[in-house]
């Protein structure tokens, strides 16, 4: 009887003991119970006894259970991790099975009791383990099932289910939690020093975003793979050399453990991608092994502090560590500070790169250009050189167009109707063809390095646009003006800084200038040609040998009054224009380049420098008024009536038509919308900008605040109510009849 119950404790039915699933009352799979209810051999007291022994029986089998199918090549590391935790917590219950076995066969007299004595304090602990066993694996299984693998949020499942006031279950689950722990901190150290994301179930916070085609790169890693026992595959590559070069990493932050900070996760995040990028830019493998060599020279020895802590946890008897509490073993902030230093001297390294040796100050001027339309001449050319790839543009004018001043049409190229349906794919690529040649010869006129800006910037036409995107057509029967978009080729070495995010930034920004742009271009090319028509129509007649009985007589031509009166309305959208164009590129566009640059050169951190860039190019789409939906949809409506009015004009010079009146009707109510719509934000106290302070340290902050640049829409409103035209006559004004 006693060779079966010592079977049975290591949850093994036999003949006495069976197997049984009728009478589970432990939510357990299965259960150990007495064959029968009564034996002759064996008394009331002893089978009591050995019903109370064969519950050890029953969890050391769930026990058993959890570590053959997690304990080991697994699915996920962490629950192989805390399946060698759970092996190692039942080595001390196997070891008083052996010593049982031994004293049993050593003196015959001993009978159940001594078992009950022996394995007293198990009656307590297996149970406990069991039942955090079921619920990892069930937690573990829902979480698979959803396809969302918990990763290092099993931590947390450790954690809280420590019991409080019972010191041998709570060691227990230190050990757990080291074990956990150790993989954790593996992952971060290979992540921060080598940027080698060592995640191959995706359980880490930080995920690859993209799965490009691998490249093997040539790094030796000998002494790292020494430290954390990278595993490699059959070919000797490790991890490392299976990451694709182009890849693009983010933080899941359902993945992120509750006892770490988000603040902390950022910056892991920045750290490794900092560390990986680096290492696989074109700059000279000499560079980037010194920054890995640099790394590991200053901080392996550090992170190996850390981890050797957590083992020497896991050898710690449990008599010793019996008051310690579970929070003891996940004080992160030994951790979090060696990330912090890592941060620094990473985000410095990377600032040198960036700033000193690769010129970022030029790289940033050179989108500003482009991008933001710095250069007005480039822009002006580009739309001459459109102009001139398609000539037939002025084929539609009247015969007075022989008189019109030699200012070349806007009418060009992208001016034609968008197709409503896909554009062939041969003719989408001639037309953007000829965008990228027309802008590099507009670069060649105003000597520009075109071949830089053909490396640098590239145009492509997009007909189906992005849901966000679909408030900036300037016309709700949009041209391919509008469908034009720019892409940033971005160098590998400024990949850190400008991100998709910031890169669709420049795009919409791009588009929104441009459109301005070319709706003051458009309205100066009508002034010209309604001044040459002028003179060709009504100057003889008001300054000829008969102007002064014409004049003294009161008589005014109609081809004369038609002008006069376009020439106003034209003046006063000009007036808009103009004021938003000077708004936008002196106000808000120069004066936040500046502070950038100033912050790029004072901050001297990488990371530093990327919140501030994107900031930067947030605070450009909320000060041009991009993320006021009231606001945005008036200059939209707007800048497509000027540019409609234009085009209605041009093709009736002698007579006005019922769409030009509406047009004029329209602007003139567009324009006193946007007026007090401005006037209502700046009331209301609403700030239009994002300030690029965000990443300072609190007392640079504090020193910043007086000198920060903010764009006033005051200084707007006061351009636009000249002579408080809208605030007293609401912007209306009769002018054609």
């Amino acid at each position: 009887m006693l060779q079966e119950l010592l079977l049975a404790l290591y949850g093994f039915p036999g003949a006495i003991f069976v197997e049984s699933v009728d009478q589970n009352g432990e939510d357990l799979e299965s259960v150990l119970t007495p064959a029968s209810e009564y034996f002759p051999s064996i008394s009331n007291g002893e089978l009591a006894l050995c019903a109370d022994l064969l519950k050890l029986g029953s969890c050391y089998n769930v026990l058993e259970k959890f570590i053959r199918r997690y304990a080991g090549p697994s699915n996920s590391l962490y629950m192989a991790a805390i399946g060698f935790g759970f092996d190692d917590a039942l080595k001390a219950y196997r070891n008083v099975l052996c010593a049982l076995e031994s004293e049993y066969l050593a003196d015959a007299t001993l009978d159940v009791s001594h078992a009950s004595y022996r394995l007293h304090k198990y009656k307590m602990l297996l149970p406990i383990l069991a039942d955090l066993a079921k619920k990892i694996d069930r937690i573990y299984k829902e979480a698979c099932s959803k396809c969302d693998p918990l990763g290092c949020r099993l931590l947390d499942v450790l954690l809280s289910s420590a019991p409080p006031g019972l010191p041998g279950p709570r060691s227990v689950v230190r050990k757990l939690m080291a074990r956990g722990m150790l993989v954790f901190h593996r992952q971060i150290t290979s992540w921060l020093l080598y940027g080698v994301l060592h995640d191959p179930h995706n359980e880490f916070f930080v995920e690859r975003a993209n799965d490009a085609s691998h490249s093997p790169d040539q790094l030796n890693l000998s002494r790292f793979d020494e430290s954390v026992h990278l595993p490699t595959d059959n070919n000797g590559f490790s991890d490392f050399d299976q990451q694709p070069k182009d890849a693009v990493f983010s933080l899941s932050v359902n993945r992120i453990p509750s006892f770490l900070p988000t603040a902390f996760a950022q910056q892991v995040l920045f750290v490794g991608e900092a560390v990986y990028h680096t290492s696989r830019r074109s700059i000279g493998i000499r560079n980037h092994e010194a920054l890995l060599t640099n790394l590991e020279a200053t901080f392996s020895d550090r992170f190996k502090q850390l981890s050797e802590a957590l083992h020497s946890t896991l050898g710690v008897d449990n008599t010793a560590v019996e008051t310690s509490s579970v929070q003891g073993l996940i004080d992160v902030s030994p951790l979090q500070q060696a990330v912090s230093d890592v941060r620094s001297f990473v985000s410095r390294h990377v600032w040198h790169d960036l700033v000193e040796k690769h010129n970022l100050s030029a790289y940033l001027r050179s989108v500003k250009d482009v991008a933001l339309l710095g250069r007005g001449e480039l822009f002006l050319a580009f739309l001459d050189q459109l102009s001139t790839v398609n000539p037939s543009s002025n084929s539609v004018r009247t015969d007075t167009s022989m008189f019109l001043t030699s200012w070349p049409s806007v009418e060009g190229l992208l001016d034609r109707q968008a197709p409503s349906k896909s554009m062939d794919g041969n003719e989408l690529h001639a037309v953007e063809y000829d965008v990228a040649c027309a802008f590099l010869a507009a670069a060649r006129a105003v000597s520009l390095d075109d071949d830089e800006l053909d490396s640098r910037f590239r145009f492509y036409l997009s007909l189906q646009s992005d849901v966000s995107d679909n408030a900036d057509h300037i016309s709700t029967n949009p041209v391919l003006w509008d469908c034009l978009h720019l892409e940033i080729l971005v160098p590998p070495v400024f990949d850190l800084v400008f991100s998709k995010h910031v890169c669709r930034g420049y795009d919409r920004l791009f588009r929104y200038l441009a459109a301005i742009r070319r709706a003051q271009v458009s309205l100066q090319q009508f002034w010209a040609d309604q001044t040459a028509l002028w003179r060709h129509n009504c100057a003889r007649k008001q300054f000829g040998p008969r102007a002064s009985a014409a004049v003294a007589a009161g008589e005014i031509s109609p081809a004369q009054s038609i002008i006069d009166c376009r020439l106003l309305i034209r003046n006063h959208m000009a007036f808009i224009v103009e004021n938003l164009q000077y708004y936008l590129q002196v106000d808000v566009i120069d004066s936040q380049f500046c502070h950038l640059m100033d912050r790029i050169q004072s901050d001297q951190e990488a990371d530093l420098v990327q919140v501030v860039h994107e900031a930067f190019v947030a605070s450009l789409q909320a000060q041009s008024l991009l993320f006021h939906p009231t606001a945005r949809s008036c200059i939209v409506n707007l800048l497509s009536v000027c540019q409609q009015f234009v085009h209605v004009a041009s093709h009736s010079p002698d007579s006005v038509s019922e769409r030009e009146n509406r047009l004029i009707s329209d602007f003139q109510q567009l324009s006193a919308a946007l007026f007090h719509c401005l006037v209502s934000s700046r009331l209301t106290g609403a700030r239009p900008g994002v300030g690029l302070d965000v990443a300072a340290p609190m007392g640079r902050r504090i020193d910043q605040l007086a000198g920060r640049p903010t764009a006033d829409l005051g200084q707007l409103l006061l351009r636009l109510d000249f002579n408080q035209f809208y605030s007293r006559s609401h912007g209306t004004m009769d002018v054609i009849t």
